[in-house]
């Protein structure tokens, strides 16, 4: 009995060791202070088309999403729905690296 909880122990310890690179790189970026309604747009650089539908800004101060895929550039704009420009970009990449 001790030999198979000491084998489940080893065995949890080197799946969380490894769990750090599992699935879709999750991404929080951080958004100016900014009043009225504003659009938060992501560009698929890859496909050369929006990703999803643009989203309101809830002016929370930040922004958290899922990239749908790893090796990949997306451009993430904040559009100002008044003013009819953007106020905010930044290009956004992740990659594996040894």
């Amino acid at each position: 009995m001790k030999k198979v909880l000491c084998a489940l122990l080893i065995g949890m310890v080197t799946v969380n060791s490894f769990s750090g690179q599992i699935g879709l790189p999750e991404e929080r970026i951080a958004l100016p202070a900014v009043q009225g309604d504003y659009l938060i747009c992501i560009w698929d650089e890859t496909t050369g088309a929006w990703l999803g539908e643009f989203e309101a800004y809830d002016h929370t101060g930040s922004y958290g999403f899922q990239l749908p895929a790893w090796e990949e550039w997306y451009w993430i704009g904040l559009w100002d729905v008044a003013r009819q420009e953007y106020v905010f970009e930044k290009w956004i990449g992740h990659f594996i690296t040894d």
